[in-house]
């Protein structure tokens, strides 16, 4: 018994008429689904053909310390603006499409460059270890003369009774001195503290609203530009410090993480001092400050002060 062949059968007679064979194409029996893999763009070498700058427009001279009080805050004077510059080929580019994908975040520096951004709230004065807790004995005069009996029991008693209170004294000073300490000082002159002990209650430095994304407005040029605005951070303590700022672009699910932890460019301000509250007197207010209050940048002017 022989069964028919149909891929044989095709190629036979095509030889036969001296033709050029066919592809035939015969499907499986159980077909396998194979579905599009979906198109998804290399955010990395898109990215790579731009060049981000970021450029200071307007940036901080002063500021009034909060320290505690975080609802009564007063932003650093004048507001922080930076103007994002897109390049490509050494040309200015309008990358709008990628705006929505960019944020500037800031972080404190101290005057020497160091981050400044957490300071430590649990670190309390010590007592000197050989403070004294009496006031020292004042002198007495010896009495001229016979001394009673009686004199001399109160004597004695007084005498007694001041040794035991002195030993009570010491007794409780030690223990004062053992149960007391969170920070003890060591023969270097150094502060360390005690096993067991709570740990660092830290607080951040630099409050406000540190991370904003670009927005467009128009400077002095009937065009519109990016940029970001931080019209209300200030900083905990008094002292002298600048700002840094970075420019990164948020990741999109599994993606990786680019070079440099994905900063795309960066800039410092220059050194600005914060005064506390009772001392602190407001610059006035800057043309540039206005200029966008006047499109509708929340800037924070001063009660009665117009953007006019």
């Amino acid at each position: 018994m022989s069964f028919w062949d149909p891929e044989a059968e095709i190629a036979t007679s095509v030889l036969r008429r001296g033709a050029r064979p066919l592809l035939v194409v015969v499907p499986d029996a159980y077909p396998t689904l194979r579905f599009p893999m979906p198109f998804v763009p290399n955010m990395t070498s898109i990215s790579s053909s731009f060049r981000y700058k970021l450029i200071l427009i307007q940036e901080p001279t002063t500021g009034a310390a909060f320290e505690d009080n975080l609802l009564g805050r007063i932003g650093l004077a004048p507001p922080l603006i930076l103007e994002l510059q897109v390049f490509k080929d050494g040309k200015l580019e309008d990358a709008s499409s990628e705006l929505p994908f960019l944020f500037c975040q800031c972080y404190l520096l101290d005057e020497q460059g160091n981050v400044a951004d957490m300071v430590d709230q649990s670190i309390t004065p010590i007592r000197p270890p050989n403070a004294t807790l009496m006031p020292p004995d004042s002198p007495s005069r010896t009495r001229r003369g016979r001394t009673s009996s009686s004199s001399r029991r109160g004597t004695a008693t007084a005498s007694a009774f001041l040794s035991r209170s002195s030993e009570s004294v010491e007794a409780s000073a030690s223990d004062i001195l053992d149960n007391s300490p969170t920070m003890v000082r060591n023969d270097n002159s150094t502060t360390t503290p005690q096993a067991g002990q709570d740990s660092p209650q830290l607080a951040r430095m630099l409050y406000g609203t540190t991370t904003t994304g670009p927005q467009q407005y128009l400077l002095l040029e009937d065009e519109e530009k990016p940029y970001f605005f931080f019209p209300e951070i200030s900083v905990r303590t008094p002292g002298k410090f600048k700002i840094a700022c970075r420019l990164m672009r948020l990741l999109l699910p599994g993606m990786p993480t680019t070079s440099e932890n994905g900063i795309l460019a960066s800039t410092e301000t220059q050194i600005f001092e914060v005064v506390k509250r009772n001392v602190y007197a407001a610059p006035y207010i800057t043309d540039v400050s206005r200029h966008f209050a006047r499109q509708g940048v929340p800037l924070l002017l001063p009660p009665g002060v117009s953007a006019d």
